[in-house]
C-alpha cells in the first residue's frame, strides 16, 4: 500500500515537472512568434541630424563651470524615428586622436528637448555610451551636448583641446527577454 502511494507521488511530480518544461517551451515559442508578427507590422527607422559637423573641437578657453558653460553654444543635434514602431537608441561618444585633454577634466550636460537627462564627469561614462534612450513612432527629439574643461592646467607652448565625435547606436525594441 505505501509503495503505491509513494508510486503515485514521484507520478505526479514527474507529470507536473514535464508540464512545466512543455509550457516554458511554448511560452518561448511564443514571443518568438509574437516578435516575427510585429517585425512585420512595424519597423524603428531612426537616424541622427546633426547641426553642424559630426566632430566638434573644444579648445581650452580656461576652466569653467557648469553655469558658465551653459551660456556656451551647444552642439546640437536631432534625433529622429520615421518607422511606425518605438526604437531604442544610445548615444555614443569617441574621442579623436587630436584630443590633448583628458576626459578626467571634462564635466558635461545632455539636454534633451530643453531637459537636462544626464550630466557628469566625462570619465565616468561606460563603453563610451553617453546616454540610452527610446523614441516614439514617427516622433523627434532635440539634443543639446555642453562640454566644458573643469580642472586643466594651460600649456603655453601649444594649445590644448578635446575634439569628439557622436554616433548613435539604433536597438530595435521588443523579442524574447527584451
Amino acid at each position: 500500500m505505501k509503495k503505491n502511494k509513494i508510486g503515485k507521488k514521484i507520478l505526479k511530480i514527474v507529470l507536473i515537472i514535464i508540464l512545466s518544461l512543455v509550457m516554458g517551451v511554448i511560452a518561448y515559442k511564443g514571443s518568438f512568434y509574437l516578435d516575427k508578427i510585429f517585425k512585420y507590422y512595424g519597423k524603428a527607422e531612426i537616424k541622427v541630424t546633426f547641426d553642424d559637423t559630426k566632430s566638434y573641437v573644444i579648445p581650452n578657453v580656461s576652466n569653467s563651470n557648469k553655469e558658465e558653460a551653459l551660456e556656451t553654444w551647444p552642439y546640437m543635434f536631432t534625433i529622429e524615428n520615421e518607422g511606425n514602431r518605438r526604437g531604442l537608441y544610445q548615444i555614443i561618444i569617441k574621442d579623436m586622436e587630436t584630443s590633448t585633454i583628458a576626459r578626467t577634466n571634462l564635466q558635461y550636460v545632455l539636454m534633451m528637448d530643453d531637459k537636462e537627462v544626464a550630466t557628469g564627469n566625462l570619465d565616468a561614462i561606460t563603453n563610451d555610451i553617453l546616454y540610452t534612450s527610446e523614441v516614439d513612432k514617427n516622433a523627434s527629439q532635440r539634443y543639446k551636448l555642453y562640454i566644458w574643461v573643469t580642472d586643466q592646467e594651460t600649456n603655453d607652448e601649444k594649445e590644448d583641446v578635446y575634439e569628439y565625435q557622436l554616433s548613435l547606436n539604433a536597438i530595435k525594441e521588443g523579442g524574447p527577454g527584451f
